[in-house]
């Protein structure tokens, strides 16, 4: 499937694959990349030593691939500006330089404009400079580019009514330097200054500040917060890239999105409105939850948020199950939306005994069963010890 990756308020996404291969979803190919070290050649698809990441839990994705006395390092991210693009920088994080072999598949057509990739009658790749060396053909380029047979010199416009073409594109990156290009949204306006686009950290924390919009939770799991950021990111994305879904939908309602879903809703049959209305009746046990972990997105925030605070009628239920793993470890709730308001609490120990602070919306029973299941209130505000 791939990490969905884009700019918000901004239609164009691309998926990445767990090798660092882009597909914008716009388009009919996809582009992967290879490094010429000093020894060899690299095809991240074959190398054992690729390891990836989301930067901040956000849909920065990095790919890191071992060369000679370091890493070459992948990056891909979306940004808001001219041609809406899907940005793809590659480090040299390593002490000797290196080729980046960008390398697209799947095209009917190609040519080359300076420094502008031309696939398929649309923008598709741009560059600050011209590629030093490339190769092309219908099949695959592998064979020539790994040989250090690329080409140099003038590349003429080519077709393949298959859409068999591959396109490679090499650029030397120096030690310790970045190579960066766009693939801009098709049709759209042309990409500004590659050099003025905000770099992958800055758009990693630019993502942090926007998932801390709504809901705010601190977890003793720093895996399972993680992902749930990571799983904001994502509803965020699909739910303002098209049509959309009516589980994130849901989702981003229980975490207090209040604007996307209201921005999303008129684009609903009433089936769906009614889909993303439901919720369940019963509180979501850990189980719910770790068995939504590895499927992420929408389905882990709808069992988070369950498991945290679910609000059924007048009664708020904190806490409905609690791992063991949880006990004697502090956990706080900032926001969460209810049907009466707003709703916040933390927990806090004393010994075997649980500490609760909490503020809830008027007219409303609290309870947190599996600190005390015989505790529950009416107060809006106060602290408890219990168990």
């Amino acid at each position: 499937m791939g990490t969905l990756v884009g700019a918000l308020g901004h239609q164009h996404r691309a998926l990445v694959d767990e090798r660092g291969g882009v597909a914008p979803t716009d388009a009919g190919w996809e582009l992967r990349w290879w490094i010429g070290a000093d020894d060899r050649w690299r095809v991240p698809a074959r190398e054992a030593s690729v390891r990836q990441t989301l930067i901040e839990a956000a849909p920065v994705v990095q790919t890191a691939m071992r060369v000679p006395s370091g890493d070459a390092v992948h990056r891909v991210y979306g940004v808001a500006g001219e041609g809406d693009p899907i940005i793809i920088e590659v480090q040299n994080a390593s002490p000797a330089p290196f080729v980046v072999a960008f390398v697209a598949s799947g095209a009917s057509s190609a040519g080359l404009d300076g420094s502008t990739v031309i696939l398929d009658g649309a923008r598709a790749l741009v560059s600050a400079r011209a590629p030093s060396r490339w190769s092309c053909a219908v099949g695959s380029t592998e064979v020539e580019v790994l040989s250090g047979a690329a080409r140099s010199g003038p590349f003429r416009a080519v077709r393949d009514r298959g859409g068999r073409l591959e396109v490679a594109l090499l650029f030397p990156v120096p030690h310790r330097a970045t190579v960066r290009v766009a693939l801009p949204r098709r049709r759209a306006a042309p990409v500004g200054d590659l050099t003025a686009i905000p770099d992958a950290d800055a758009v990693a924390r630019g993502w942090r500040a926007q998932v801390e919009r709504c809901m705010t939770i601190e977890l003793p799991d720093e895996q399972l917060l993680g992902a749930v950021r990571a799983a904001l990111a994502d509803v965020l994305l699909v739910t303002t890239g098209g049509r959309p879904d009516t589980a994130a939908l849901a989702a981003l309602e229980d975490w207090g999105f209040d604007d996307e879903v209201a921005t999303a809703w008129p684009r609903l049959s009433w089936r769906q409105r009614r889909a993303a209305s439901r919720r369940s009746d019963v509180p979501a046990a850990w189980s719910d939850v770790a068995s939504a972990s590895a499927e992420g997105g929408a389905a882990l925030l709808l069992g988070v948020r369950s498991l945290l605070a679910h609000d059924s009628g007048d009664v708020i239920t904190i806490l409905a199950d609690l791992p063991v793993e949880w006990r004697g470890a502090s956990l706080d709730v900032r926001g969460a939306p209810t049907r009466h308001g707003p709703l916040s609490f933390s927990v806090r120990w004393h010994g075997e005994r649980a500490a609760l602070l909490w503020e809830s919306p008027g007219g409303s029973t609290l309870c947190a069963p599996s600190l005390d299941p015989t505790w529950s209130t009416t107060e809006p505000t106060g602290e408890a010890l219990l168990g």
